[in-house]
């Protein structure tokens, strides 16, 4: 089984607090405040904020947020996490999208090539050990591309599934030490629909076909009628996240690999 290890030490007790006590000021700073505010305030704070990313999956609708940080700053980073297994209709929605929002700071992280090699040479780990497989092409590319950064900013949302209903605005990344925000933590379902509409967004070409949540092609299945977005997600497996947000609870599938 391939090294689950995070390529960093996690933070320290006293570093979590200072971190918990920001989060909850800045929560309550913020209540009320529309998304959008929000953004301005992440990108304009440098007290508590310091180098913010973006971090998105280019996916069914990544296009609202990344519209609101245009209105924000065209400039700032956003990172796509190029795991070798993306749509191809997902590659070209990513290059689509960004140029019709005149987004100049996207750049993609792709996997260590050698930790790919060493781990997954086939390019086979996702068919019996999906958590490994995330945890090397996801979640430790992410934990490297952030380390110049203390915040990073999130598309989730508390309607996307069971695992997010208590997501705040202002979280603590508690593995990594740094602070998470999620803009459109509140958002409904036709919250989304109605602001794809009324800003005229491009969408994923494969919501049509009935993704409504879309991650890499091997562990992605359309969502039934009645199913929660999330459904088609590693369809028949127990696995309900991918890692990269700090649930350890939830991450863990039927393989118990944190």
């Amino acid at each position: 089984m391939p090294s689950t290890k995070r390529p960093s030490s996690p933070p320290s007790s006293s570093e979590v607090t200072r971190l918990e006590a920001v989060a909850r000021r800045l929560n309550k700073a913020w209540s009320g405040l529309t998304s959008v505010d929000i953004l301005r305030h992440v990108f304009a704070d440098t007290t508590f904020i310091k180098n913010p990313v973006l971090v998105s999956s280019f996916g069914a609708d990544s296009a609202v947020l990344l519209h609101l940080l245009s209105l924000v700053d065209q400039s700032a980073e956003v990172v796509f996490l190029d795991t070798g297994f993306h749509f191809d209709e997902t590659l070209a929605y990513r290059t689509e999208l960004t140029r019709a929002l005149g987004l100049t700071g996207v750049r993609v992280a792709r996997v260590d090539p050698l930790a790919a090699k060493r781990h997954d040479a086939v390019g086979q780990l996702y068919r019996d050990q999906p958590d490994a497989c995330c945890q090397l092409r996801k979640v430790n590319t992410l934990d490297r591309h952030l380390r110049m950064s203390d915040t990073w900013i999130s598309g989730q949302r508390q309607a996307q599934s069971s695992t997010r209903v208590e997501l705040q605005c202002v979280e603590v990344d508690r593995l990594r030490g740094k602070l998470k925000i999620n803009p459109l933590a509140q958002w409904s379902e036709n919250d989304i629909a109605s602001y794809k509409v009324a800003n005229d967004l491009l969408e994923h070409p494969l919501v049509s076909q009935g993704f409504l949540s879309v991650g890499c092609a091997p562990c992605t299945s359309p969502v039934l009628l009645g199913e929660a977005p999330r459904a088609g997600r590693w369809r028949g497996s127990a696995k309900l996240e991918c890692g990269l947000h700090d649930r350890t609870h939830i991450i863990a599938s039927s393989e118990n690999v944190a």
